[in-house]
């Protein structure tokens, strides 16, 4: 079953003139009869469409009106994608009326009558070169649950894996050679099978396909008719020799499932029997041992539930490096200190690192997680090196709070309140960056200098030269074009009576942090990367220690600086 962009590859094959060869194309509009069969069974089922050599309207009709369908009547059915609500004044028995008249109030077939449109074009009467709009039936959006995203150029919403998916497709290119643009609706097949289950309705599409030869045809001369007709499929057309052909008539597409299927669909998914689990190496400290068990009702308890079975609250560990997946993608995954969210699917409800590295968290949580998940997790999963961190065991056993300093709780603290209170020097930064910044979690040099860079730009980047070039000025500061904003802050401090020593010190974890992301993340050549790179482990023991000391030296820095150009900007 095809997606959207092999839907519409095949629509063109149809819609638009071969640009050379193949001479009878004109001839044979009855061939694209075969494009509405195979697209109804498509993963993307086809909405609306106009091309130069094809159009296609569909609607959502009244099911009981079209058992059997009334061939005739559908035949004369003409939809216009502007025939929508309106306020009508009207003159009737000599009365004026006003009233109000319903999307698809004219359809041409009576059989047609109560149907839903799904996309409308309307005009801008009196706006020339208006290009009308695309638009859907929003009660098509909503009932769907989902969003435009214009980057995607579709309407969109979240799966159970937390990834985006285009439920609607909306095509619009430029046909140069036609001077015409060429646009085409797809809608989901699954999401369109379940609404039209539910509303007890079909896709009706009225469709006309005409070949001629661009600027040489003069109009029908003899024609040779021909029709077809099915049960959910008529048409009537006819072949001009000379001149081209023409197709028009209408498909029927009935819903693929019944409420009963989605029903048991939906008892399947709510069915805590049906959920897979994986098994995990763990530390069971109630039998005091190590152990693989399901992390499933079936291989761990609760702690009131009396069994030689683990606690759900026991210790899973792993590589570092599990981390690295949710750090790579922080649009669709939300890594905090101690948790993880995956966007409208999962979540890890708590983790952490312990003194030799090992991401670790407690495997009544993993079954929280869904089972593709839970095979990732299990990727990296080891036997302990050491016992859990010291803050988990405070917080989750011991129920204490921690109240050992962490340096980036306490910047990001900082930088939270800057933003807040939005002084004209600092540029707001936001959850965006702010949330995103993380102590490395391997010993990897590509994850240290990622986190170098998103630290530099929550921070550094934060601060306005322009503003602070003003400031130092007003101080009595002389300063220079070509100052950066760490350069101007000192400038501030000195002006403002710190010893210029002093305020040199004060702002050299942010110039060392700089130099770091500069080196690490810019053009620097890979001698001196690796140069930094060994000086850090030599001093620290470890990146990840490097990172969390300076974080610490840019903390206390920030605090420093922020209280000093608030006092400035006082004096």
């Amino acid at each position: 079953m095809s997606g959207w962009k092999q839907e519409f590859d095949a629509l063109r094959a149809i819609g638009c003139a071969p640009s050379v060869g193949d001479p009878d194309w004109v001839y044979e509009a009855e061939r694209s009869i075969s494009f509405l069969r195979e697209n109804e069974r498509a993963n993307y089922v086809l909405a609306y469409a106009t091309l130069p050599h094809a159009y296609i309207q569909g609607v959502l009709a009244p099911l009981d009106a079209l058992c059997p369908p009334d061939r005739q009547d559908l035949l004369r059915a003409y939809i216009r994608h502007d025939d929508t609500w309106h306020i009508e004044y009207a003159m009737s028995d000599g009365r004026r009326k006003i009233s109000l008249v319903e999307a698809l109030s004219h359809p041409g077939a009576e059989t047609l009558a109560g149907s839903d449109p799904l996309v409308f074009r309307r005009s801008f009467d009196g706006m020339r070169g208006f290009i009308a709009p695309i638009e859907l039936s929003q009660k098509l959006v909503h009932c769907f649950g989902i969003h435009w995203m214009a980057e995607r150029s579709a309407y969109c919403r979240l799966d159970d894996k937390g990834d985006i998916q285009d439920i609607i497709k909306v095509i619009r290119q430029r046909n140069e050679a036609a001077d015409r643009d060429e646009i085409a609706v797809f809608i989901e097949a699954d999401a369109l099978a379940e609404l039209m289950a539910v509303t007890n309705q079909a896709l009706f599409r009225k469709f006309d396909f005409t070949r001629v030869r661009p600027g040489q045809f003069s109009g029908w001369g003899k024609i040779e008719r021909f029709s077809g007709d099915t049960p959910d499929l008529a048409y009537e057309g006819g072949i001009s020799g000379g001149e081209g052909s023409f197709v028009n008539g209408y498909q029927i597409t009935r819903t693929r499932v019944t409420i009963g299927e989605l029903i048991a669909k939906w008892e399947r998914e709510d069915d805590p029997n049906s959920k897979r689990y994986e098994t995990f190496k763990i530390h069971d400290w109630k039998n005091k041992r190590l152990i693989e068990v399901s992390c499933g009702p079936d291989g761990i308890v609760n702690y009131f539930t009396e069994s030689d079975r683990p606690f759900e609250i026991s210790p899973a560990f792993f590589r570092p490096e599990v981390l690295h997946r949710y750090k790579a993608d922080p649009d669709k995954y939300e890594i905090r200190d101690r948790t993880i969210n995956c966007r409208n699917a999962w979540t890890l409800k708590t983790y952490d690192i312990n003194d030799d590295g090992q991401v670790h968290t407690y495997i009544g949580y993993l079954a929280d997680l869904p089972y593709e998940e839970q095979q990732y997790w299990k990727l990296f999963n080891e036997w302990p090196k050491g016992p859990i961190s010291k803050r988990a065991y405070q917080t989750d056993f011991e129920g204490s709070w921690d109240f050992d300093r962490d340096p980036l709780f306490e910047l990001k603290r900082i930088v939270h309140d800057l933003d807040k209170s939005s002084p004209k020097w600092w540029k707001v930064r936001g959850e965006d960056l702010s949330g995103p910044v993380l102590y490395p979690a391997t010993t990897s040099a590509k994850e240290w200098g990622d986190e170098l860079l998103a630290l530099d730009q929550l921070v550094v980047e934060g601060f306005v030269a322009t503003e602070l070039r003003g400031l130092a000025e007003n101080l009595g500061a002389t300063v220079e074009r070509a100052w950066g904003s760490l350069k101007l802050i000192e400038a501030v401090l000195i002006a403002a009576g710190v010893p210029e020593e002093e305020a040199v010190s004060v702002v050299a974890p942010l110039r060392d942090l700089h130099h770091h992301r500069s080196k690490v993340k810019g053009h620097a050549a890979a001698s001196e990367r690796r140069t930094l790179e060994k000086q850090a482990i030599a001093k620290h023991g470890s990146l990840r220690n490097h990172f969390r000391a300076l974080v610490d030296k840019c903390a206390r820095a920030m605090d420093a600086i922020t209280t000093a150009l608030r006092a400035a900007e006082k004096t």
